[in-house]
């Protein structure tokens, strides 16, 4: 569907003839395409010689020097062009687009300020540098779709207690869990820890770790850190946890049960260990575990040295990769040994997981007959769950468009033949 106002602002993004503003489709579709160039745009308007699709520090602190709030008494035109174009490409009026900051894009950036959860930290009708960059690129500042409200509400309070930080910028509002959002907590907790702008990066690193360790909560904590807490909890989807800066008894019981379902112990406090897997796909990467997977064979020794280090399960592979020199394939008898030692099995498929584009729904199919034949080879019995990789860090658009696809075609094979063999990821 054709946004008029969206074909406006490429008709004026094409009505620059300069080197580093690339054209663009004429479609009154918004994208990156269209907010890439209105950042060239204003890149340009300001003086800038080396044009850039990203919103980086040389634009914010250029526009932090000339103009560290724009709003009705700006009379450059372009740039209040470029907030009307934006606005409209956001979804919000912009205006008359005569290059005057009118009283429609006065209220629309009051509420998109709102929307952000920064107007406390940015009054009034002016665009700040933050928010100039958090309007030039495609996150959204309402619930969209599916979107979680507890998760928005998370969001927009990071936003307004933190976007005053250097690196602290703007955070979608829109509801759901992504990296930006994981980044902007773990920066949050890291700013609550005492680390300052030149030490923070996001990251759980070994500074963050001694600072979650020190800081354990329970019931009866309060304060800041129980609002991470519980932010962190509802990121993971926990049910019916309220962000509160109160660990009350309810809460306790809550992390009992996301410590139950992630194997920990069942303390129902906000420890080390439960910190680190509410932050990170793996958790406390030190924490002792009873499964591993290998690529190298199981002897008997070695069967009986896992045994004795506390391992009860072991993942091995069903086959190797053609042209790989990585031999990781079930050797005879090895099973046979790992059996002998006490351990238990489970059977892993994979030749290569490493991009969105090997997954698809007919190579899912592929691998589902190729793990079926495999599986039957080694001697699986009936009822055993194949594990299947992705071995990259898929973002969400990935998950959805070639991910869960091809899961889908595994399944389908798998589901054909009946009871055999199950599937597991």
């Amino acid at each position: 569907m054709v946004d008029e106002k969206v074909l406006l602002a490429q008709r004026f993004i094409n009505s620059y003839s300069v080197a580093g503003i690339p054209k663009v489709e004429e479609n009154g579709k918004t994208g990156w395409p269209v907010m890439y160039a209105l950042t060239r745009i204003l890149q340009y308007e300001l003086g800038i010689t080396t044009l850039s699709d990203s919103f980086g520090p040389t634009t914010l602190s250029t526009l932090q020097q000339r103009f560290p709030v724009i709003d009705g008494r700006n009379t450059f035109a372009a740039i209040n062009r470029v907030i009307g174009y934006g606005l409209y490409c956001k979804g919000y009026p912009g205006g008359e687009l005569k290059g005057v900051y009118d009283s429609e894009v006065s209220a629309s950036v009051t509420r998109l300020k709102q929307d952000m959860g920064v107007a406390g930290v940015y009054p009034g009708d002016g665009v700040t540098p933050k928010v100039f960059k958090g309007l030039l690129n495609m996150d959204p500042y309402v619930v969209v779709g599916s979107g979680s409200t507890e998760i928005r509400a998370v969001q927009q309070w990071l936003n307004q207690n933190f976007v005053a930080r250097r690196d602290f910028f703007v955070i979608p509002c829109d509801g759901y869990f992504s990296r930006d959002v994981q980044k902007a907590l773990l920066l949050a907790i890291q700013f609550e820890i005492g680390m300052s702008d030149d030490v923070a990066n996001g990251r759980l690193g070994p500074g963050t770790k001694a600072g979650l360790r020190a800081n354990p909560l329970a019931v009866g904590s309060s304060g800041r850190w129980v609002q991470l807490f519980t932010a962190a909890m509802i990121f993971n989807q926990r049910p019916a946890v309220a962000f509160s800066p109160s660990f009350t008894s309810a809460l306790s019981a809550q992390v009992r049960d996301f410590q139950r379902f992630v194997a920990l112990p069942e303390t129902g406090q906000g420890d080390y260990q439960t910190w680190a897997s509410l932050l990170v796909s793996y958790g406390d990467e030190t924490r002792k575990g009873t499964a591993c997977d290998t690529v190298t064979e199981v002897t008997s020794g070695r069967a009986q040295t896992l045994w004795n280090a506390g391992y009860r399960v072991v993942g091995r592979y069903l086959c190797n990769v053609s042209g790989s020199p990585l031999d990781k394939m079930i050797k005879p008898y090895e099973l046979d040994n790992i059996v002998a030692a006490g351990l238990r099995v489970f059977p892993i498929y994979q030749t290569y997981g490493g991009e969105a584009a090997y997954f698809r729904r007919e190579q899912g199919a592929a691998d589902a007959f190729a793990a079926i034949s495999w599986a039957r080879h080694h001697g699986f019995k009936a009822g055993t769950r194949i594990y299947f990789a992705v071995d990259f860090d898929a973002l969400d658009y990935q998950v959805t468009d070639n991910v869960i696809p091809h899961f889908q075609g595994i399944k389908d094979i798998l589901d054909e033949h009946g009871p055999e063999y199950s599937l597991g990821i």
